[in-house]
């Protein structure tokens, strides 16, 4: 067979081709053209990655990005150990290069992404905060302990198989991580806060550490340390003037308003404590003073939990519940009352324009947390503890939106079969909320079906123990429903539970790190000036 081009056609063609070759390495001069070679760049930005360009690495937005009107879409987070405060990010060393315990801390960094950074700042963290503080965690060595030991204390949280009913060991292979990492970042966190001015983005660091500290100690069920850094964050709040959060927009007063919201919870959930030999601060979060509706679900929020703090300083006084509000009293109440209303124009304007709000679930917790103060403000004091029973229907509410968000339906009587597991949340979601409504609602129904999800999600929220929330709830209805069998004469009116019998004051006291004490007051102890009936129980 012949072929279909003859041999002087194919030499041709190679000769005409070795030349095409040498023309191209030539430039405009005749000489041979060098390749330029660059140093490839695996740790730039996702959009220089994309362009497969250098990138200079500046954070939170590279100059490259900047300085041609690109949107620089930030940094992939790369699991690493920081070695210093450098801006510079490090490549991650391979598995095989790693020590045994930089091993842990890696492991430990990727259970914190994936597990416990949702359960920081509930549903309103939308992924700035939650991102920006791994982000962070490179730059700053304290930050990064902080989370490898929350990490540890989070897993040995959800891990243990120690029935809830019985106290949990605490000294394990986990335990003993956390209080390493522990210690490493008080140490760096000593080096931070000793060296030149701070600048907003260390002071946000630093608050975030305090919110980390918080959380290691609630879940070890510390007590008397986490409001210790509690108090502590409060107080750099007012120190740094940082409390004042009008007219927030960039990126760190985002992250800013997220601490707001988890400090002024965790404030208000401290309030009703007797806190000896800790001086709390009583100065109050300012919230924006503009009249313009709320621009996110966000706003809104933080908005709220400063409004809800200030109505729990003004009922953290006993003395309101034994001898009724002064002027001073009402005045402060009536102030707490506007600040609501106007909460309340501003949501109604902002769901008017946002028909579908981002989060349904996070604007059932806003609903719930409007209503327990709208049962607090505009209760009738003089009916006592009688009065709680105008709320019924508020109540109802209440249980039905927690419902909502467990995605629990009201209708089950049955407990589940499977034994119930531990859940934690530094944001107050539903723990409270189901604790309020079963101990101040009487109605039957009402009552047991807020047990019942009590029972069915235990768990802890800030430092708000579920199920020491349930024991008290129990000792409670033990307490009130003596009513039933006493003497005939001993009981005064009231549906369900006689207005004698009804426990009206609860003060909490902490007796041990791990152990608090709940001293309950019937209307009839406060009259006679009886001591009230004790409940010790010990933090799982």
């Amino acid at each position: 067979m012949r072929d279909s081009h003859p041999p002087d056609s194919d030499a041709r063609q190679k000769e005409l081709t070795r030349r095409g070759e040498s023309s191209s390495r030539l430039n405009r001069s005749g000489r041979v053209r060098q390749k330029q070679w660059t140093p490839k760049v695996k740790t730039g930005c996702v959009t220089c990655k994309i362009r497969k360009v250098k990138c200079d690495e500046t954070k939170p937005s590279c100059q490259r990005c900047s300085s041609t009107g690109r949107k620089c879409d930030g940094y992939n987070p790369v699991p690493q150990k920081p070695t210093s405060k450098a801006l510079k990010v490090v490549q991650m060393p391979s598995p095989w290069e790693l020590l045994p315990g930089d091993r842990i801390e890696m492991e430990s960094f990727q259970f914190f992404h994936s597990v416990t950074t949702p359960n920081l700042a509930g549903f309103f963290d939308q992924g700035r905060w939650a991102c920006r503080l791994l982000q962070m965690s490179h730059q700053y060595p304290a930050l990064w302990h902080a989370m490898a030991a929350v990490a540890g204390a989070h897993r040995n949280f959800v891990t243990d198989r120690t029935p809830i009913t019985v106290s949990r060991s605490q000294d394990n292979n986990e335990v003993r991580f956390a209080l390493r990492q522990w210690n490493k970042s008080i140490q760096s966190l000593q080096t931070l806060l000793s060296g030149q001015d701070l600048t907003k983005l260390d002071r946000l660091v630093v608050l975030s550490i305090c919110l980390l500290f918080t959380t290691l100690s609630s879940l070890q069920g510390r007590q008397s340390q986490a409001f210790v850094h509690i108090n502590s964050g409060l107080k750099l709040l007012h120190h740094w003037n940082l409390a004042d959060i009008a007219g927030c927009q960039s990126d760190e007063d985002l992250d800013l308003k997220m601490l707001f919201i988890l400090f002024s919870q965790l404030d208000s959930q401290a309030r009703p404590y007797r806190l000896k030999n800790l001086q709390w601060t009583d100065k109050q979060l300012t919230p924006s003073s503009s009249q313009a509706p709320f621009q996110s679900l966000l706003d809104a929020c933080v908005a709220l939990e400063v409004h809800f703090n200030h109505m729990m300083q003004l009922f953290s006084d006993p003395s309101l519940y034994t001898h009724g509000p002064n002027a001073e009293t009402q005045t402060k109440k009536q102030k707490c009352i506007d600040n609501f209303t106007d909460w309340d124009n501003k949501l109604a304007q902002f769901l008017s324009t946002t028909p579908q709000p981002e989060d349904k679930k996070a604007l059932s917790l806003l609903y719930i947390r409007r209503a327990l103060a709208r049962v607090a403000l505009t209760m009738d004091f003089s009916k006592g503890e009688l009065a709680h029973d105008d709320f019924t229907q508020d109540y109802a509410s209440i249980l039905h939106l927690v419902s909502e968000i467990l995605e629990a339906p009201n209708h089950q009587t049955q407990n589940p079969p499977q034994p119930p597991k531990l859940n934690f949340s530094l944001a107050t979601i539903t723990t409270e909320p189901l604790f309020l409504v079963a101990f101040r609602c009487r109605e039957p129904t009402i009552r047991k079906q807020a047990m019942r999800l009590l029972r069915r999600f235990p768990g802890r929220e800030g430092i708000c123990e579920g199920m020491t929330a349930l024991k008290i709830v129990e000792k409670v209805i033990e307490i009130e429903e003596e009513c039933l069998t006493s003497a005939e004469g001993a009981c005064t009116n009231g549906r369900w539970i006689c207005g004698n019998h009804r426990v009206s004051l609860l003060q909490f006291f902490l007796v041990h790190e791990r152990q608090v004490k709940t001293v309950m007051h019937t209307g009839e102890d406060l009259v006679l000036g009886r001591s009230g009936r004790e409940l010790v129980t010990t933090y799982w």
